[in-house]
């Protein structure tokens, strides 16, 4: 039997207090800014994040940002995520590649990705809501600062909000 291996090259975010990483697979992160470029009006938007846990729960791999769902509502400094076809294509990554939703993202236009009160009451509301079925959701920032791309990922867990510092780039396997 021949093996493959397979060499993915991730961003990767770490907590050191909760011993745990988050990683962005990089055609996911080139998603999510081709996403935010088509953004033309410079208002907030955003969408769900989709991907897995590894086995011991301690780790997230993020596979896919969402564009806004088209019942979506965006404003200069607030953006509300519509529902309109999540659930079915959650089914389809869930049946297809046991893939499921992770927590939400959204752009802070020419401003700094700090979550707001309204992000972490949202945060925890989610991690409480039996129906996204989702107790530890992550939170994904994407924010401006003089023309430079900013993330702040954090994580709600246990009704707190864990913050995640950015790691140097995984080198492929060979």
């Amino acid at each position: 039997m021949e093996w493959m291996v397979y060499s993915l090259v991730m961003k990767e975010y770490e907590n050191i207090e909760l011993k745990s990483k988050i990683f962005i697979e990089d055609a996911a992160y080139s998603k999510l800014l081709s996403i935010v470029a088509d953004n033309k009006n410079k208002l907030e938007t955003g969408g769900i994040i989709i991907g897995y846990y590894d086995e011991m729960c301690q780790n997230a791999v993020i596979t896919e940002f969402t564009k806004p769902p088209e019942d979506s509502k965006a404003a200069r400094f607030r953006f509300y995520r519509g529902i309109k076809g999540l659930k079915s294509l959650l089914q389809q990554c869930w049946k297809e590649q046991n893939e499921y939703y992770l927590g939400e993202w959204h752009l802070h236009p020419n401003s700094k990705p700090i979550p707001s009160a309204t992000d972490v009451a949202q945060m925890k509301k989610i991690a409480q809501d039996k129906k996204f079925n989702c107790k530890e959701p992550i939170l994904m920032i994407l924010g401006e600062v003089a023309k430079i791309r900013v993330i702040s990922l954090s994580i709600c867990k246990n009704d707190q909000i864990f913050y995640y510092d950015e790691k140097s780039r995984l080198r492929e396997d060979t």
